[in-house]
Formats: structure tokens, sequence, C-alpha cells
């Protein structure tokens, strides 16, 4: 009797994860993910992946995530020229679609649960009539989104109201899927049940309620597994494969949401310039920019076969001494001068009366220290720096990716005598900010949370808590991260983007440029300047938390209180006021100065940097003159 009382809790247990045909996977079936962050954070812990490659090692799968924070069932969210969801589905060829919608649709509650269900039977029923892969049409499989994650935090919401709607839109794509006889699979359930379970052993699945931690998608992936096949998933010998799958998602994850887009397929990528001289022939951004991708594309493909390799019990070293050739054009600037010495260009400085200028650290001094983007002090005097080595992005062949660097004098002679790669292997990291025991560190589309946990100055530690933020225009990607006095943490980012977030409130959407309100933690982001912005470079706070803005291409800077009230997207806030008619332009950054190294009467004075039209910083006296 006992075992029969199991034997239906177990069938009933299993009703409740999945229904509809079982999946039948075929040999050389491409797999491609398509939704929300549920599917695009799962490339990179490679649970799943690795799961379906162990028990199905003589098929040769192939899989691609095409997923994006943020993304819909009917919104489709990129930059210029990015290409729709049916051209990259059939570029890569999919034989099968892992759909994971559900959860950013949900916070427009019962009210829009009817278009939603349109949205959804109206992509279901347009899959069948494609033919993506050539060899008919795709299978798809359905998944709901997971529940919101009840976190012993007072910082963090109550998941009780995301958790009602929820579990409204789950029951609606259930009946979706039955009606377009679907494999549908119910996240919601099981992750409520994955939740209790590890609350029972004192930890979490998720760090913010909703983003599951790679323990989370550890968890996650064989209630996957066992629901798509109706068997327990592999347990044993995961890791040498899953560091396989993993290797290849990072090569896809750089090919398909690459750096500097609008470049590579955007109206930048029209421009064009002669090979060799003046009257060579002609060749476009667009040229190059497709040759790179197709490297990565191949780069992608050698570790595809890795990956059967090692699932099949052998291995083989990833070979990418073969690649497409890429044009190579000769510099349109042939007269190029040696860079000063650093000690002699300080003598070719014109310095206000009464300041000094003094040599810190030099890429002379130190090799590594090329393309500094962002800087700061921390608490114990060291200077911390972003260094952007492979400007304006990380290319294919790249051998030294970008670092975060630590400098430090340490026999206080005012000048840096060591340096410290606190983290290395990043590509454009266009930002930083010190939080807690750690660093927030912007590397698009994501925003991490990186922690030295045993004290040797290196990085051991890392979690995605932002994705989203675009990067078409690697030098217009969310900058000038600087903290508000409450805590909060800003980014800056520019024209051409299309930028998602999701938050536990939602999913926050903006075309191209915008200041960004983001605290730590409780995980909430805000558009906090929708505005007409080219690339807002300038940011600080003064003395009494009002922040000024300047916007870099034309050296506009803005009281920002005077319109960082909420606006509903598309919204953005009309022309403002300039509160200083800058003598020239453009401007990298600005300050304010609140030091003693400064006269009295230089305090709160505003600093512009500017470069091109002027090569220099501008002083500036600010005074109160009304209400901006």
């Amino acid at each position: 009797m006992k075992k029969r009382v199991g034997c239906l809790i177990l069938i009933a247990l299993l009703a409740t994860t999945a229904f509809g045909a079982q999946l039948t996977l075929n040999k050389g079936d491409h797999i491609c993910y398509l939704g929300n962050a549920l599917a695009d954070r799962m490339q990179h812990d490679a649970w799943l992946e690795t799961l379906l490659y162990a028990r199905f090692p003589r098929l040769d799968l192939v899989f691609r995530n095409l997923a994006a924070s943020g993304d819909e069932v009917a919104t489709w969210h990129r930059s210029e020229n990015f290409g729709s969801r049916d051209e990259w589905l059939t570029r890569t060829k999919a034989d099968v679609i892992f759909a994971f919608y559900g959860f950013n649709e949900s916070f427009k509650g019962p009210g829009g649960m009817d278009k939603f269900k349109s949205d959804l039977d109206k992509f279901l029923k347009d899959a069948r009539t494609q033919n993506y892969s050539g060899k008919g049409a795709p299978r798809v499989v359905l998944f709901s989104p997971i529940a919101n994650e009840k976190i012993n935090d007072p910082d963090l919401p109550d998941p009780k109201a995301n958790n009602s709607n929820l579990e409204l839109y789950t029951a609606a794509m259930a009946d979706v899927a039955k009606a377009n006889d679907v494999l549908f699979v119910d996240l919601f359930t099981v992750s409520q049940r994955l939740y209790a379970e590890a609350a029972k052993q004192g930890h979490s699945l998720t760090f913010n309620t909703f983003l599951l931690t790679e323990a989370g998608n550890q968890a996650l992936a064989p209630e996957i597994f066992e629901a798509l096949f109706n068997e327990p998933a592999p347990k044993d010998h995961l890791e040498k494969l899953r560091a396989a799958v993993t290797d290849k998602c990072n090569e896809w994850h750089a090919r398909y949401r690459t750096v500097d887009g609008y470049n590579v397929y955007g109206g930048r990528s029209k421009l064009t310039f002669p090979r060799a001289g003046k009257e060579s022939p002609m060749i476009s951004n667009y040229d190059v920019m497709q040759e790179e991708m197709a490297q990565r594309d191949v780069k992608t493909e050698n570790r595809d076969k890795r990956i059967w390799a090692v699932a099949q019990g052998g291995d083989i070293k990833v070979d990418d001494s073969v690649l497409p050739l890429v044009d190579t054009l000769e510099s349109n600037k042939q007269d190029v001068s040696p860079y000063l010495d650093p000690e002699e260009a300080i003598h070719h400085m014109t310095l206000a009366e009464g300041c000094k200028a003094s040599l810190f650290a030099s890429e002379k001094q130190f090799p590594e220290l090329v393309n500094p983007v962002q800087m700061n002090f921390d608490t114990k005097g060291r200077l911390w720096v972003a260094a952007w080595r492979n400007y304006p992005e990380r290319t294919p062949t790249s051998k030294t990716g970008d670092s975060l660097l630590i400098f430090e004098d340490t026999n206080g002679d005012g000048k840096a005598d060591k340096v410290i790669h606190f983290l290395d292997g990043l590509n454009c990291p266009t930002g930083f900010q010190f939080y807690k025991d750690g660093v927030l560190v912007m590397q698009a589309p994501d925003l991490w949370f990186v922690r030295d946990t045993n004290g040797d100055d290196h990085a051991d530690w890392k979690e995605r808590v932002l994705m989203g933020m675009d990067s078409a225009d690697s030098h217009h990607t969310a900058n000038s991260m600087v903290l508000d006095p409450g805590g909060a943490t800003y980014l800056s980012d520019g024209v051409f983007h299309r930028t998602q977030v999701e938050t536990p409130d939602g999913p926050v959407r903006n075309m191209d440029a915008c200041i960004y309100r983001f605290e730590p933690r409780t995980y909430k982001f805000e558009r906090y300047v929708p505005y007409g912005f080219a690339n807002p470079h300038g940011r600080v706070f003064d003395y009494w938390g009002t922040d000024i803005i300047t916007d870099a291409t034309g050296n506009n800077s803005y009281f920002a209180p005077a319109f960082s009230g909420h606006l509903e997207y598309p919204a953005k806030h009309a022309h403002m006021k300039e509160f200083w008619e800058r003598p020239s332009r453009p401007c990298p950054g600005t300050g304010l100065i609140y030091s003693r190294h400064f006269p009295d009467d230089w305090q709160g004075n505003f600093l512009d940097c500017n470069v091109i039209g002027f090569q220099g910083i501008f002083r500036v006296k600010v005074s109160e003159d009304g209400s901006g």
C-alpha cells in the first residue's frame, strides 16, 4: 500500500511539471533558447546543456542561446539592424526551440492576460509555418517562469504579489500550449518546491528573489531534464563536460551579444575607408566586422566539436589556428608622432597659479596601463583603474583581455611602484564603483558584483547583478559610475542603445541615451534621467547631494534635479536649460573640488575636462541663481 501511494504522488508531481508529447531529439539537432533572463543566465552556468550532452553523447547536438534579459513573446528590443527573431532562428538553424516567456509579461497583471495569450498563441502558430533548419517546422518546448523566492532580507520585496500574477500566467501558458499541442514545462511549481528545500538547508537559490544563482540553475536543470524526457538526469562525471560547454557558451555569447554592434551591423557599419591609400578601393566597417563575426562563428563551432568528443568519453584540443581572414587596412594617419615621455609631458602643461602636476603612474612604467576609462581611490589610498586595452572591443583573436588594476605607492614618495591585477580577461570594462566588500564592474551587457574573498587582492567571486545593458556603441556603453549619498549607483548610457533590464518591479526598457539609478541593496533599477543625450560621460554630486550631468559630445551640463522626475517609457524629458555656457567641446569627464589640496576659494568649483577643441580642464565657480 505504501508503494502504491508513493507511485501516485510521483505521477501527480510529474503531471504538474510537464504535459504534452515527450521531447525527442535527433542527430545533429540545433536547439535554440528564446526568452527572458531565466534563459539568458542558463548559458553562463551551462547545467541544462551539460545534462543533455551527457545523456545524448552521440547526437552531436548544437545549442545556441538567443535569449536576452527583458524579452517577451511579442517584444524583441534590439539595437539597429541587429536582426529579427526569425532571422536569428534561421541563422542558427533551429530544429528545437526552448521558449521561456511569461515573467516580464506577468507585471501587466490580470488585465494583460488576454493579450499575452493571444501573443503566445500567435508565436506558436507562426513557428509551425517556419522551416529555420531546412528540415521542417521546429519542435517547440514552452517553459513557464519560475516563482519569486522569499529571501530573508528586509531590503528585498515580498514575492507574494508577483507570485500571484506568475501563477495566473503559468496557467495561461499551460492552456495555450495544450491548445497548440506543444510540450509545456511548469517551472513555477517546481521552483517553489526547490526554494522550500533550499530554505530547510539555510540557503537561497536566487540572489534577488527572481534571478537564479549558479546553485539555482544546478538545482533546476535536472528538473527540466526529467520533465522533458521522463527519466532522471545524469549525475556523474559532469565537470569536465560542463567546462567544455561553458567555454563554448562564452564564445557564442561574445558573438551573439557582440560589443560595438553599431559598427558591426548598425549605422556606423556603412562607413567606408580606402584599403591602402587614397586611390585604393573602399571597404566598409560592415565588410570587416562581418569577417570578424565569421571568426567568432568558427571558434564557436570548434568548441562544439570538443563538447561532442568529451561527451563520448574522449577529448580533443580546440584549434583556432585556422580562421577566416579579416581584411587589414593601412592607417589613414601616416605621420604618427611618438608620445611624449610622461615627465616631459608635464613640462608642456600650462598650470594655474599655485598648482603643481606630478606623475603618479604611466604606461612607460606599467605597460598594462592602457586606455584608462575610469579610476577611483579606495580607502587604503590605492588607485584603481579600469584599463581598456582592446578599445573599441576585444577582437576574436585577441590574446589579452582588459583589466581592473590597483596601483599602490608602497614607499610614500607620491609615485606608484606596484600594480595588482585585481581582475583580468575583461571585454570593455566601461566603469566600476566600490560597493560593500567588493566592486561593481560594468561589462556590457552585464553589471557584475566582484569580490576578493581571501584578501589577496585578486577577484575570486563574481555574480551578474544586472543584465541587459546594451553595448551597441562601446564608447557610449554605461559609464561614469558614481555613488549618491544614499548608496545608489548611477550608470550613464549613450545614444544608439536599446537597453532592457529585468527587476523585481518589472522590466525597464529604454531607447537611446539615459541615466539609470540602481540600488544594489534592493535591486531597484529605474530610468533616472531619460533625455536626448548623445553620451553623458560627466557625472558628479556636490556636497549637498545635488548632481550635475554633462553630455560629453556637446559638453552640455545640467542640474539633474530639474529633469529627473519619473516618466513612463518611452517618454523623455524635454529640452533642459544648461547651467553653464561651455567654451569648447567635447568633455570626457567632470569633477567637483572638495579637497584640502586646493585653496579655499576653489572649494565647490566645477571641473570640466576637455579634449580635441581644447586639451585641458576648465574650472567653473558655481553659484545659486534662482531654481536652475
